[in-house]
């Protein structure tokens, strides 16, 4: 189970896998919240823990491409394909080390086992940018006009913005202070 606060979401739903290893079911929670503010509240389910850190990372995404860079595991790539509320495909590559594979879509999940097979790892989401012919050309074609508006908006829930200016204050400090950044309470 991948904690998502957006679990109506069908891309949500699609990440948020289980994995049963001798019947008992390992999950992962995320976002992993620092629980030291009493204003969090909810329970979190007794469950074995795979390896949940965020420190692991099995794959580096590079102009366009996946690659893994871990030659100890066994991982596939899934890439969900689709738009809007449709049904998406799912589409499960293996990752060989140190081979790019073109990225098939911005949503795709890693789902990782050691070569022993003693270790299991979740089934970690991302989310990137792949190369878009049809969206390149659109860009080529823009006319540039010194009037055009730049505005990027932001929108986070009150647990993720107070979760966000707990765990990124310098990355808050720059939105807010060197961009003029406002934050709608």
């Amino acid at each position: 189970f991948i904690y998502n606060q957006w679990n109506s979401n069908i891309i949500s739903n699609l990440l948020s896998k289980s994995v049963t290893v001798e019947n008992e079911i390992i999950q992962c929670h995320f976002p992993r919240l620092s629980l030291n503010s009493n204003t969090l509240d909810f329970t979190i389910s007794n469950a074995l823990q795979p390896i949940c850190r965020s420190w692991f990372y099995p794959i580096v995404i590079d102009n366009y491409n996946i690659r893994l860079i871990l030659p100890h595991l066994n991982c596939t790539v899934t890439f969900y394909i689709g738009e809007g509320d449709k049904e998406y495909e799912q589409v499960p590559i293996k990752l060989f080390y140190d081979l790019n594979i073109l990225l098939l879509s911005d949503y795709f999940t890693v789902q990782c086992i050691d070569n022993t097979r003693q270790k299991f790892y979740p089934n970690l989401p991302y989310a990137s940018i792949h190369y878009n012919q049809n969206v390149r050309k659109r860009l080529a074609n823009l006319k540039k006009n010194e009037d055009d508006f730049n505005v990027l908006i932001l929108g986070l829930d009150s647990v993720s913005r107070l979760q966000f200016e707990r765990m990124l204050p310098k990355t808050f400090n720059y939105i807010t202070n060197e961009l003029n950044g406002i934050v709608l309470k």
